[in-house]
């Protein structure tokens, strides 16, 4: 597992690491195939009534749990196609010493193009083009910023405690000019220790709400609460419950 040292680099020093439950066994109602040239593994299920739609799914740096699969299951149960899209191809953060050296190994080129490969496996599905919206946690929030800033044109986005700081911690680049080539209505929802760039006020959410987007901030959580926190303590189930909540509202309004 990550160290918090090295996690800081993505996440907060007291961000939640991956819970146990997390690696339990899930019987899930998709499937796991790899899309793409370079084969990069998705789980994908198809919504449970008839639709045009999608959602695609970036999951933070500890990649597939069984959590981020029934979070897609029950997506599916609301009318939607989704895709769980691994850019980091079968590989975690977990055990990586060097967590700056191994995100740096996955830059926005490789992220494209697992993007692109998704969205035309989705369309053999029935998906209509530009129908398709994106959830990211963490690392996620990056990689939907950073590939709508590269032209990818999805319906709309969502990120619970976004780590879009990698843009330069990891890559050297301004993190504000990446937002300001945001276009798509983007939510933010920033746990309580994350940085004030994402939360109301900023220059980044004035541009955001011009574009359709908020920022709604969850002051009393911890970073990584709604993919790793700990269920079994009733204020963060709640605000976990609450916060997939306002992602499903928020991308159903876009439609």
């Amino acid at each position: 597992m990550a160290t918090k040292e090295g996690n800081a680099t993505c996440c907060t020093p007291s961000a939640w690491e991956l819970q146990q439950e997390d690696h339990e066994s899930y019987s899930p109602s998709g499937i796991d195939t790899i899309v793409g040239s370079e084969k990069a593994p998705v789980y994908y299920i198809e919504s449970l009534s008839a639709s045009n739609k999608a959602i695609v799914i970036f999951p933070d740096i500890y990649g597939f749990s069984s959590r981020l699969r029934k979070i897609a299951d029950t997506l599916a149960a609301k009318g939607f196609h989704v895709m769980l899209l691994d850019c980091f191809h079968g590989d975690t953060a977990e055990g990586k010493p060097d967590l700056l050296a191994w995100l740096t190994k996955f830059p926005h080129e490789s992220i494209l193009q697992d993007i692109n490969a998704g969205l035309e496996f989705l369309l053999t599905k029935g998906v209509k083009e530009g129908e398709v919206s994106a959830i990211g946690f963490c690392w996620g929030g990056w990689a939907i910023a950073k590939s709508a800033s590269e032209g990818i044109s999805w319906k709309s986005g969502v990120s619970p405690h976004p780590s879009t700081k990698l843009e330069k911690f990891a890559f050297g680049m301004d993190e504000e000019l990446m937002f300001s080539k945001v276009s798509m209505p983007f939510l933010l929802m920033p746990a309580g220790e994350d940085p004030d760039i994402l939360k109301p006020g900023s220059s980044v959410v004035k541009k955001l709400e011009e574009a359709g987007g908020a920022s709604v901030p969850f002051e009393s959580m911890r970073h990584g609460w709604v993919s790793r926190g700990d269920l079994s303590i009733p204020d963060v189930k709640e605000n976990i419950e609450k916060a997939l909540a306002q992602m499903l509202e928020f991308i159903e309004k876009q439609y």
